[in-house]
């Protein structure tokens, strides 16, 4: 006599190979080609969640598709987590900001990475890649990954940002133009002069006065890097004497404005509502607006709340940002470097690449 090792759940046909029982291996077997519909719920349906008016408690080996964020998902070491799939995600590039020598929280880091890693540790500093300039960080070396809670907040300080200004400020107009630091597209030689043609792109003011005194790096032939005083320029060019021609222009670097007439690199990445305070500007002026040059992250200008109370010349007028200070509780993640940031070195983090 034959004893059945299997078990069908097909009450009319005994070898049914949908779904059966191999008793013998201990195995549940499917043996179809088709498909098989899991468990689909909510977030708020899972077993194990207080929303769930079903009592049942979840155990290491569940699945089910979770409807809230259309994802599968399975119970794994005692939380349910999300299935990662072998298709790549987009890595997101955020810049953070430049330094100013001074500030140490860089932020806050968007988007926020899933609480659990697919390592399963949860994230931090190890679930990113930091870049300031063009140097890798080490995370707890050279930075390491806070969150500011409603229980443990930290405040951010934010030294004053100090400029002047490549275009004379207006009491017609609210807006001022900075000294900055842009990136050179191209660069000539004529008659003792050179030309840099740079990318000014966030600004229509001139962006270098004439007497601000600049520092040109990167650019080769080597003969246009140095230290130099402005003799001219427009809202894409500027210019300087040079004596000896340094050869056919190969590749491009960067002008920043250097000395007292320094380019400005907000400590803070957002400095709407910072004081604005100096010679011609009004009591009670504030920050409005502002724009940046994408690129190097130097503040090109400011529009203001009020209107200048006086004529404000270029390079010899000292302009004061102050940011003051900003606690952060809201439960964001920030940077915390383990010590200040150089001044105009940016603060890149690449967020993503693990998932």
């Amino acid at each position: 006599m034959r004893y059945l090792k299997r078990q069908t759940i097909n009450r009319r046909i005994a070898n049914d190979p949908a779904l059966y029982v191999d008793y013998k291996n201990a195995n549940v077997i499917m043996g179809v080609t088709d498909s098989l519909t899991v468990p689909k719920g909510t977030t708020a349906q899972q077993p194990g969640n207080v929303s769930n008016t079903v009592t049942l408690t979840p155990v290491n080996g569940m699945m089910r598709y979770n409807s809230t964020t259309n994802e599968f998902e399975g119970y794994q070491n005692g939380t349910w987590r999300s299935f990662r799939f072998k298709e790549a995600n987009q890595i997101t590039q955020q810049n953070l900001g430049a330094g100013d020598s001074s500030q140490i929280y860089f932020g806050p880091l968007s988007p926020i990475s899933p609480t659990v890693s697919a390592s399963g540790a949860t994230w931090g500093g190890q679930n990113i890649l930091v870049v300031v300039e063009n140097v890798l960080q080490l995370n707890a070396i050279n930075y390491t990954v806070i969150q500011g809670t409603s229980g443990s907040p930290f405040t951010i300080g934010d030294a004053a940002d100090v400029g002047t200004l490549s275009v004379a400020g207006s009491t017609s107009s609210k807006t001022l133009y900075f000294n900055t630091s842009l990136d050179i597209s191209t660069a000539s030689w004529s008659g003792n002069v050179a030309t840099l043609t740079v990318s000014n792109t966030s600004s229509s003011g001139q962006p270098f006065a004439i007497g601000a005194t600049i520092t040109v790096t990167g650019i080769s032939p080597s003969g246009y890097n140095g230290i130099y005083t402005v003799t001219g320029g427009s809202a894409t060019t500027v210019t300087y004497a040079l004596v000896s021609n340094p050869g056919t222009f190969q590749y491009a670097g960067t002008v920043t404005a250097s000395g007292a007439t320094s380019a400005i690199f907000p400590s803070l990445s957002n400095i709407v509502g910072a004081n604005v305070s100096g010679t011609g500007i009004a009591g009670g002026s504030t920050v409005a607006s502002y724009t940046m040059d994408p690129t190097t992250d130097s503040l090109t200008s400011i529009t203001m709340n009020n209107f200048p109370s006086a004529t404000i010349a270029v390079n010899s007028v000292s302009i004061t940002i102050g940011a003051g200070s900003k606690v952060v509780n809201d439960n964001s993640y920030y940077l915390k470097f383990t010590e200040p940031v150089p001044y105009g070195k940016v603060v890149t983090a690449l967020i993503g690449f693990d998932q």
